[in-house]
């Protein structure tokens, strides 16, 4: 240890002792030294460390002790430094060893930071140990990057900086902020005093307002002056003094900021508060003028209408949340702070207690500037009641059966804004098709001129309309419409929109038209009655005088021969007396469970006398799963018979009638389709459309009625009959019957 020290000689004490003194005293001052210590020998192994450098690199003695130094650098410098040592040991060549400069060093964690290491050499026999002191820079590299970045910052400020000479008052350094605000180049600057940029002070003024910044009395001044720039253009600042050193020489510095454009913005704040308060004062709706800073609320005379307080009971920011909250008033001032930092759009929804206790419904704006708020706040009470209101009324007319129609009548064209479901339902259009279309689109995709001109007039009338006409809808079915207009009227009698409505009534005019067919039986069965009645005696009367003329005229072949025609034509008149009444009379039905295949072919076996002679074969094709109904079985007799004795009668030889019976769901109810196909002429379209009618007939002999009153049969039963497709193949008459009643 002396070789680090020197030795020293202390008169009566042993050398060796005097060389453990001199060791104990080195340890003592490497291991309380405060920069980093650390010994390694020739193989860069560390062999000693002082606390400073446990500090340091936050590696513990233990932990360095033993490992190679290369530890505590980072790369590339850990991978090069046993190269270093090498060619130093071999060449003797220097990096840091004797020399000292600025390198990195690792800590424990990873991190790195600079230092200066200063290495010494230690010859101790054959062997070399060296020392390194590590003084970390960090500290000192940060205070320079500050001390540059503020040299940057206060050269590259807009702020106006000067420093000038306490004696002279010249301008010792002007910053580019400054030069570029007043004008002057740099050297011009350094010729200038404050008194030459500052028009409102003279030498004399000026020196007296430093005075206390000299004596000691004050460590800053700060006031407001007017700079004058080198073109004469003046401009308000706001000047910050402080007494200084600058090269050796006392000096003041200038902090200058240019408070012209604050003062006009300050000048423009204070004549929109004197606006605001006025506005805020005067507006229609609640309204209040906030002081952030001070936690003031001014509200205008309408807050009392919504809450029931007057503007003088709601003064103070705390104050209006407790007394308009009640206990929710914490959770409220939590919304509204969220509120205000979203800046969001949409009004915030808040439920306030008025004086009175009732609950209202507001929606509360506030818009923010500065340390000021105006608040705007609205009733919707009233409103949100309205609206649901009008919400259940959307939905009633929504939901309604009949199709409703709105159109604007303030528009040339009047084109429809609102169509409801229904609407879409019956007219085949959908809301977005409807949109912008005429009234027109009432009538159905292709309205009769007489229907669109008596819509058009009742619209240019703007009076009420009702019409019921056959429309047909977008995709095709034909049905009856009835139409009701009706104008809306605005509160100075303006028509401003049409409301229509569109129901389909097909059901309601054929049952209209059923009972007037069945008023006309009725009266045609009660005159036919009376008829039968009466023509009954007389047929009877006829009926004896021929049996009694049939008598006498027993040995006359000839003659027995005409009067056995006029006994058939007497019959044949009696049956047609029976179809007309049977016709007329009404329909009672007698339902119990039935087999139709089984009817179907007791009604053909009965008409055998019919076949008789003649090549006709029934052709059966069954898939329905069930063939039991409930039906009047007499009645469905007569109408299989009729259907059956037409097909006898239109078809030639060979002739054959197909039966085919399937299941059928017919809109939700369980039914069985019945059809009759023949291989005779068929029927043509005109023929077709008149089938149905009372007295149509196609044949030399009968009354027309067969037809007719097996649709009336059918019809009771809740089922219907109807012509197959028109076919060269044959004629199809198709019944369809439900299984229940």
């Amino acid at each position: 240890m002396s070789k680090f020290i020197g030795k020293r000689t202390v008169p009566g004490q042993d050398v060796s002792e005097q060389n453990m003194d001199d060791a104990a005293r080195l340890r003592a001052v490497l291991y309380s030294a405060v920069d980093g210590v650390i010994t390694i020998n020739e193989q860069g192994i560390v062999e000693a460390a002082n606390p400073a450098a446990e500090k340091l690199f936050g590696y513990t003695v233990a932990e360095m002790v033993g490992r190679n130094v290369s530890m505590l650098m980072p790369s590339p410098y850990r991978e090069e430094h046993d190269g270093y040592m090498a060619n130093y040991c071999r060449m003797g060549e220097r990096k840091i060893i004797g020399i000292g400069r600025e390198v990195k060093g690792r800590r424990k964690d990873g991190s790195s930071f600079p230092a200066y290491l200063a290495v010494s050499e230690v010859r101790l026999g054959h062997h070399r140990i060296f020392t390194g002191f590590v003084h970390d820079l960090t500290d000192l590299r940060r205070v320079e990057e500050q001390a540059t970045q503020l040299g940057r910052i206060l050269e590259e400020s807009l702020n106006e900086i000067f420093i000038f000479d306490a004696e002279t008052l010249r301008f010792l350094l002007v910053n580019r902020g400054a030069l570029a605000n007043v004008g002057y180049s740099d050297e011009e600057m350094s010729r200038l005093t404050p008194v030459d940029i500052e028009p409102e002070f003279t030498l004399a003024q000026f020196r007296i307002l430093l005075a206390p910044l000299t004596t000691g009395g004050r460590s800053v001044l700060q006031f407001e002056t007017v700079h004058q720039r080198r073109d004469g253009t003046r401009y308000n600042v706001d000047v910050r003094l402080q007494k200084t050193e600058w090269e050796q020489r006392e000096a003041f510095v200038a902090t200058i900021i240019d408070v012209t454009a604050h003062k006009r913005a300050k000048a423009e704040l204070a004549r929109r508060d004197v606006e605001l308060e006025f506005m805020v004062e005067h507006l229609p709706a609640a309204a209040a003028y906030v002081d952030l800073n001070e936690g003031n609320v001014r509200f205008n005379q309408v807050i009392k209408e919504i809450t029931g307080y007057a503007a003088s009971e709601l003064t103070e920011l705390d104050e209006c949340f407790t007394r308009l909250f009640g206990e929710q008033a914490a959770v409220v001032r939590a919304q509204y702070e969220d509120y205000q930092k979203t800046a969001a759009d949409e009004p915030l929804r808040l439920q306030i207690c008025r004086k009175d206790g009732a609950d209202s419904v507001v929606e509360f704006r506030g818009y923010r500037y500065d340390d000021h708020e105006i608040w705007l706040i609205n009733d919707v009470t009233t409103r949100d009641r309205q609206e649901t209101e009008l919400r259940i009324r959307e939905r009633a007319i929504q939901e309604a059966n009949e199709g409703i129609l709105i159109a604007d009548a303030t528009i040339e064209g009047h084109p429809i804004i609102f169509v409801n479901r229904a609407f879409e339902v019956l007219s085949g259009y959908s809301a977005e098709e409807s949109m912008g279309l005429g009234c027109e689109l009432l009538c159905g995709t292709d309205p009769d001129e007489e229907s669109r001109e008596k819509l058009r007039t009742a619209i240019a009338n703007q009076e009420d309309f009702r019409w019921t006409v056959q429309c047909v809808r977008k995709d095709g079915p034909a049905f009856w419409n009835e139409i009701s207009i009706a104008p809306v009227r605005s509160a100075d009698g303006n028509v401003t929109h049409i409301v229509a409505v569109m129901e389909d009534v097909s059901d309601r005019r054929q049952a209209q038209q059923m009972l007037l067919q069945s008023e006309r039986l009725a009266a045609i069965g009660q005159m036919v009655t009376g008829l039968a009645h009466e023509s009954r005696n007389a047929l009877q009367r006829a009926q004896a005088c021929l049996d009694m003329l049939s008598l006498d005229l027993e040995d006359q072949p000839e003659q027995l021969e005409l009067t056995e025609k006029t006994r058939r034509a007497l019959q044949d008149l009696y049956r047609h007396y029976e179809e007309v009444r049977n016709y007329a009379a009404p329909i009672n039905l007698q339902r119990r469970p039935t087999d139709l295949a089984k009817l179907w072919r007791s009604t053909w076996t009965n008409l055998e006398e019919f076949r008789y002679g003649r090549d006709f074969q029934l052709v059966e094709s069954i898939t329905a799963s069930t063939l039991v109904c409930s039906i009047d079985d007499h009645r469905i007799e007569q109408v299989f018979r009729n259907i059956m004795e037409n097909a006898l009668a239109a078809c030639s030889k060979p002739g054959c009638l197909t039966i085919t019976c399937t299941a059928l769901d017919d809109a939700g109810c369980d039914s069985v389709r019945i059809a009759f196909q023949d291989n005779g002429p068929g029927i043509d379209a005109e023929a077709a459309a008149m089938v149905f009618q009372p007295f149509f007939t196609t044949k030399q002999k009968g009354t027309g009625l067969g037809m007719a009153i097996a649709k009336r049969i059918i019809d009771a039963h809740g089922g219907r009959i109807e012509l197959g497709a028109p076919s060269p193949a044959g004629a199809e008459v198709v019944v369809v019957l439900p299984v229940n009643s």
